[in-house]
């Protein structure tokens, strides 16, 4: 039982709900981590809040009787950090983009029951640019990725993507492909 629990994690195909026949995955995409551990180092410094706070004051929560009441309050703060916490992960983790040698798939997860996948047909993309603003985003190589339709259509953007200037050169071949049937070397 075990055996069959565990053979859901093995022998990937890389493969995705919708894929279409032949498809072939080329790159599965996440913001870049600083993103998320901005987020969990933001949270972790907030919870020294209810530690400062008890060191402060003791006495003066001990002579009134609001020991109870602190650890109360401590308590749901700490909860609602750790819902900030699993908030992020989550959003984190469920915000990917698919590049595949036909189409690109954005997942964009909003809220727990609040998604959006929009999908980019190779053939129809005109223009990808990179846009890396500041000394974080230049120093750790990630950045934004916008990816240009026709007029009629919304523009892709991919925010905080690792290693951009690749993925948009990859994006470019696979587009050339679909242009003039040259295959790409990815």
């Amino acid at each position: 039982m075990i055996k069959s629990l565990l053979s859901i994690f093995q022998n990937s195909q890389n493969s995705f709900e919708g894929q279409l026949p032949g498809e072939r995955v080329i790159l599965l995409l996440r913001r870049h981590p600083f993103a998320i551990l901005l987020h969990i180092g933001l949270s972790s410094s907030l919870a020294f809040i209810p530690i400062i706070l008890g060191t402060v004051f003791i006495s003066y929560i001990i002579a009134h009787g609001w020991l109870n009441l602190f650890l109360f309050a401590s308590s749901i703060w700490y909860l609602g950090l750790w819902l900030i916490v699993f908030y992020s992960l989550t959003i984190y983790t469920l915000n990917t983009v698919i590049i595949t040698d036909r189409r690109l798939i954005d997942n964009d997860q909003h809220g727990f029951f609040n998604r959006e996948i929009s999908e980019l047909h190779s053939h129809r993309i005109q223009d990808v640019s990179v846009h890396t603003s500041g000394i974080i985003e230049t120093f750790l190589q990630f950045g934004n990725i916008t990816v240009q339709t026709a007029a009629s259509e919304k523009q892709f953007v991919f925010h905080q993507i690792s290693k951009p200037e690749k993925v948009k050169d990859i994006i470019m071949q696979i587009t050339s492909f679909r242009h003039s049937g040259v295959k790409p070397v990815v």
